[in-house]
């Protein structure tokens, strides 16, 4: 786990992954999933790059004010596997969860994909709903978990099925 300033830092890994944010004052820091790094967002304003799993491009953004902008190219797809850590907090399986470049890439990684279903969903869409599962203390204090969880809602599990209408 590493630290940035007063906050910890969500899946960080330190080495290299398909998933690099940028911080001020720190730099490029590598983290686990593409979904930490929308997780992190919600902490901190940085800048991204994703790696497609499938055909190497590179996806670009920037989280500003728990919002995702200035999206490269302008639709990239989250597929995130998100699991019950007890009430009211849901994990991420980063193994699953993945950024895609085009919708291509996502149906090709999907046809062979053996794991859990998960939810596919734009960057922006996720986010939204990330900051609608947070608490209103949230943006008010530290946020002290040392995995990468965050508060449970009923918005995803209501969109479980967009895995399967692919």
């Amino acid at each position: 786990m590493s630290y940035y300033g007063p906050i910890r830092l969500v899946g960080f890994s330190d080495k290299p992954t398909l998933y690099r944010m940028i911080l001020p004052q720190r730099g490029y820091i590598y983290v686990k999933c593409g979904a930490d790094i929308l997780l992190n967002g919600l902490k901190t304003d940085l800048g991204a790059e994703a790696r497609c799993p499938v055909c190497a491009s590179v996806t670009r953004f920037h989280v500003v004010k728990r919002q995702v902008e200035d999206l490269e190219p302008k639709d990239p797809i989250l597929h995130v596997v998100e699991f019950g850590m007890g009430a009211g907090h849901v994990g991420v399986e980063c193994e699953s969860t993945h950024i895609f470049d085009k919708k291509d890439c996502l149906t090709k990684w999907l046809s062979t994909y053996t794991g859990k279903p998960g939810l596919v969903i734009s960057l922006p869409e996720y986010m939204r709903s990330l900051n609608q599962r947070l608490p209103t203390k949230y943006h008010e204090r530290e946020h002290r978990s040392n995995t990468t969880i965050q508060s449970g809602s009923q918005v995803l599990n209501d969109r479980k099925a967009s895995h399967d209408r692919l």
